[in-house]
């Protein structure tokens, strides 16, 4: 009698282990065999334990994160400048500040996440398509020779890079017309400033 309950109540953390494993991208077998052999134990230790990327996901950021830290070693702020040029415009790596809460939101954003501020669909497809012009205007500018001296090293706090430059609502500096993200990407200090 005892034997059957031990044996279904093993079964049972084997199985609720192995559920919770598959659902954070783990080996279910592996942990239901935990679950069976340490019953309650298996089963904390699964719920514990944290979620795993996908493979295929995590390989490809892996690799991708490998050849952009190899030349980026290799690479004065001329080569970034030229690497930049030849991308395409994607609307997903630029923000706006909200004017409401002062957050900054995704681009193509309608709605505020922070504090639900609203935007009309022409409103955000003004934003996006002057931030493409400014990243446009930005590539092409980068192609003509640049003063090295705006251009820091890694070493330089990226917020006290950020500081030098006045930034409008959409991201894009007044004063030198480059947007965030190149300055954060290429330590850009502001010749205004």
């Amino acid at each position: 009698m005892i034997t059957g309950i031990l044996l279904v109540q093993a079964v049972a953390f084997a199985i609720l282990s192995a559920i919770i494993a598959s659902n954070k991208n783990r080996s279910a077998g592996g942990w239901g065999a935990l679950g069976f052999l340490f019953g309650l134990f298996g089963f904390i230790a699964a719920i514990a334990v944290g979620e795993v990327e996908d493979d295929t996901r995590s390989s490809r950021r892996r690799s991708s994160q490998q050849k952009s830290s190899s030349s980026e070693k290799k690479q004065t702020p001329r080569n970034k400048e030229k690497e930049s040029a030849s991308q395409t415009f994607d609307p997903d790596e630029h923000e706006k500040k909200c004017p409401m809460c002062a957050e900054y939101i995704k681009l193509e954003a309608r709605r505020c996440k922070h504090c639900g501020h609203e935007f009309s669909k022409e409103e955000v497809e003004r934003q996006v398509e002057e931030i493409r012009e400014s990243v446009k205007g930005s590539e092409s500018a980068s192609e003509g020779e640049k003063d090295e001296r705006n251009y820091k090293s890694d070493e330089y706090d990226t917020e006290e890079i950020l500081s030098t430059h006045d930034f409008n609502g959409v991201g894009m500096c007044e004063d030198c017309d480059y947007t965030r993200e190149y300055v954060k990407a290429n330590n850009y200090v502001c010749p205004e400033s």
